[in-house]
């Protein structure tokens, strides 16, 4: 099946890596974009049993996540976004369909799969001012997958289909500054957190594929 992918990482991550990533560009900067995608925490103990609430609401939740029923009936999804999840296989009508009655279905239970394992391993996480967020090797490919997932859906929602789109993300931020968009601004506060999880999650694929890379070669240089 044809895979219709973001716009490429290229200088839009690069630049995003030198400015969310605390270890590369600093504290402070670092802080400010991670904290984007979901506002301003609360401070100390109060912000830590806020976490663990929202932690246990999304837990439950997703005990009985996963496909509903029969997807494949050979009709592409009416969403745009799952659309981009579940391309057409080929150009010709007929074709497409065909592959996509026999394929669609487990190609989606895979992806939800995907995504749970995602959810649940951020669910996880211990709360803190600034939390490492570790990929064990095993789910390394699970993870990529899954980031790779929300980015195109994230980039349909925020119609994005040049790498110049996605540069512009970040000065869309820088102009806000960190008091958020101005009042009836169209998009507003809704379009700056999916621009944030976005950019976010372009930051951890790159971080994460870095490692993999790294884990490969290491794996190379052993064997030979």
């Amino acid at each position: 099946m044809s895979s219709e992918a973001v716009p490429r990482r290229g200088a839009g991550v690069r630049r995003g890596a030198r400015a969310v990533g605390a270890d590369r560009a600093g504290p402070a900067r670092g802080r400010r974009r991670a904290d984007a995608p979901g506002g301003r925490a609360g401070a100390g103990a109060g912000g830590a049993r806020t976490v663990r609430a929202r932690r246990r609401v999304v837990a439950s939740r997703l005990d009985g996540a996963g496909p509903r029923g029969s997807v494949s009936d050979a009709t592409p999804p009416p969403d745009p976004a799952v659309r981009r999840l579940l391309p057409d296989a080929s150009d010709d009508v007929e074709v497409a369909a065909e592959f996509r009655r026999f394929t669609q279905d487990d190609l989606a239970a895979r992806k939800v799969g995907r995504l749970v394992r995602l959810a649940r391993l951020l669910v996880d996480a211990e709360p803190a001012e600034v939390a490492p967020f570790a990929v064990a090797r095993d789910d390394a490919e699970d993870v990529a997958g899954a980031l790779t997932d929300v980015r195109l859906v994230l980039a349909e929602r925020l119609g994005l289909r040049t790498d110049e789109q996605v540069e512009g993300l970040y000065d869309e931020l820088d102009r806000e500054g960190d008091d958020g968009p101005d009042d009836g601004e169209v998009g507003g506060a809704p379009r700056r957190f999916l621009v944030s999880v976005f950019l976010l999650t372009g930051l951890l694929q790159e971080s994460l594929v870095d490692g993999m890379l790294a884990d490969l070669r290491a794996g190379r240089d052993g064997r030979s």
